[in-house]
């Protein structure tokens, strides 16, 4: 459930700044490929996060 949670709001801030930043840099927006581009990085963030993120009661 998280990783759903973690992948839809990657797409949606994604967007968001992706929309920006070609409104900002005056080029046409594609959505596909900000979305695509928005859920790889999400992927990596969360598994990034799992790797780095050790639970305290393993630590004992």
């Amino acid at each position: 459930m998280k990783l759903i949670v973690a992948l839809f709001w990657s797409a949606v801030i994604g967007e968001v700044v992706g929309y920006i930043m070609t409104a900002l840099a005056g080029v046409a927006d594609n959505a596909i490929w900000t979305l695509v581009v928005s859920i790889i990085f999400g992927l990596f963030v969360y598994v990034a996060s799992n790797i780095v993120v050790t639970n305290p009661k393993e630590e004992k």
